[in-house]
């Protein structure tokens, strides 16, 4: 693949990660995780775009997702999904308002 095409590759992924973000296809801080990761992988990485997904990120990379929650107290799950639960409460729209951004800027 020439790297024209493994741009317009990488920016369709970036896209594609966005849409499921807002059609509930995928958990919303895994998608914001998986943007902040993708985002180098574009010519624009620190288009204000981002932003509000890199602060989002930043502000939500303690909680465990994935295959390292078997690892943690079930208890402090309990203690922590509440914190996430109640962060996503109020992050949801930003989050959702960024990915639709992110749309339009890298389709």
């Amino acid at each position: 693949m020439n790297l024209i095409g493994k741009r317009t590759s990488e920016r369709a992924e970036l896209v594609s990660v966005a849409n499921d973000i807002i059609n509930g296809q995928i958990h919303l801080i895994e998608g914001v995780r998986k943007i902040c990761s993708l985002r180098h992988t574009v010519d624009d990485p620190d288009n204000s775009v981002f932003m509000p997904i890199r602060a989002i990120e930043s502000e939500t990379d303690h909680f465990p997702l994935g295959e390292i929650r078997s690892r943690c107290a079930v208890e402090y799950l309990e203690r922590i999904d509440a914190e996430m639960k109640d962060y996503l409460d109020e992050a949801k729209q930003d989050i959702l308002d960024a990915c639709n951004e992110i749309i339009n800027t890298f389709s």
